[in-house]
């Protein structure tokens, strides 16, 4: 772990919960309002990049999917798998860096039961690098949605200085050559002091 990560680890371990509470992104809610009313067949898959202790996962899990969260903090992904089993609700945590994890590299590390494409993925706030954001992209299923949440460079809230916040339309040239079509594209004012860049793409079926 990166100097960050311990940090995180720490605050987990020590019981603290993330800055953005509990309850999940409005933007979330609504993608998954409006997917709900989207004809489906079978179980959806979904993943959250950047999990936590599992505000999205439980969201998702909640809505249907089979959810997997992923993040580099063993005592988040802790937390966030107690809690799909109290509450008796489908999928899993993993613990991975997401500078570098892949469902494919999961699955080489003997966890069969993460899904090597998905009908959902979403991050939020995941700041350090569009890289993930293009990696992503590769994840999606047919017909799948990407929906992609960063604070933005004029937002009040957010990380610390030093802390990458790229802007939409660097957001956006990340994207390029990845087959995606952008369903939405904007800057959302969420609260007084907060700005998000929020970004929806799918893939065609």
């Amino acid at each position: 772990m990166d100097e960050m990560q311990q940090m995180w680890e720490r605050r987990y371990a020590a019981g603290e919960q993330s800055p953005d509470g509990v309850a999940p992104h409005p933007e979330v809610v609504a993608l998954l309002e409006r997917l709900e009313r989207e004809p489906r067949a079978g179980t959806r898959t979904a993943l959250d990049l950047g999990s936590g202790p599992g505000r999205h996962v439980l969201a998702l899990a909640r809505a249907g999917y089979d959810a997997t969260g992923v993040d580099f903090s063993p005592t988040a992904v802790r937390v966030l798998e107690d809690a799909l089993r109290r509450h008796g609700l489908p999928g899993r945590g993993v613990v991975g860096d997401l500078r570098t994890w892949s469902p494919q590299e999961a699955r080489q590390q003997g966890r069969a039961d993460v899904p090597q494409e998905f009908d959902l993925v979403l991050a939020a706030y995941f700041q350090h690098s569009l890289e993930l954001l293009r990696n992503a992209s590769g994840w999606l299923a047919p017909g799948g949605t990407l929906l992609w949440l960063t604070h933005a460079p004029d937002s009040v809230d957010g990380p610390p200085a030093g802390v990458p916040r790229p802007g939409l339309e660097e957001t956006l040239r990340a994207l390029e050559g990845t087959g995606l079509a952008v369903r939405r594209a904007e800057e959302v004012r969420t609260s007084g002091t907060a700005l998000d860049v929020v970004l929806e793409a799918v893939r065609a079926r």
